[in-house]
């Protein structure tokens, strides 16, 4: 008799495995953009942190993302919550740009923020408390270049811009604002630079 309830839990384990297999073979052959798609992952990061010198061995900015995922086949990645830093030469603090998705393409020759972009530079001695949001930031870090033609919005001490577009040209520290561009101004915000001297 007990070899009898041992046929029987290891027939029964053996149809439960059949039924499983089956079914991963079923939901993998008729949804083959999911196991394409997974098949082309090659590597994933859990806890990014990287960091980027200029030829001088400065610190030209750092990349945060708490998770990453690789695709072979274009060299491109995603990232989760990604938080950039991009250091000035100058005596200007730096600027930090978060976003709730990021991707990556041909390596880091392009990336994408998207949803919630928020570009913010705190105030220092020689700029203002800026901040700039968006949904979708395109950077190309080669070029120093930055920009989207979603809305904008851009607010400093006493200013709120809105525009439609934008053009941020980084290593000038010079922003563009494309088309529909509508300002406020309200002096009793306004807050000087007082320049270290």
């Amino acid at each position: 008799m007990i070899l009898t309830k041992k046929y029987y839990f290891l027939n029964v384990l053996l149809l439960l495995l059949a039924i499983v297999s089956f079914l991963g073979w079923y939901q993998f052959k008729t949804n083959p953009s999911t196991a394409k798609t997974a098949a082309s992952i090659d590597a994933f990061a859990i806890g990014i942190q990287g960091v980027q010198f200029d030829e001088l061995g400065q610190k030209q900015g750092e990349m945060d993302s708490p998770k990453l995922l690789h695709f072979a086949r274009d060299d491109s990645s995603v990232l989760t919550t990604p938080l950039i830093t991009l250091y000035s030469k100058d005596n200007k603090a730096p600027w930090s740009i978060s976003s709730q998705t990021g991707k990556t393409f041909n390596g880091t020759e392009k990336v994408d923020l998207i949803d919630n972009v928020v570009i913010h530079q705190s105030p220092g001695a020689q700029n203002q408390d800026t901040t700039i949001t968006t949904s979708l930031l395109h950077i190309f870090p080669n070029q120093q270049l930055a920009n989207t033609d979603k809305p904008v919005t851009l607010v400093q001490s006493g200013v709120k811009i809105t525009s439609v577009g934008m053009n941020a040209y980084l290593d000038q520290k010079h922003v563009t604002l494309l088309s529909q561009a509508r300002g406020f101004y309200d002096p009793s915000k306004a807050q000087p630079i007082h320049p270290v001297s």
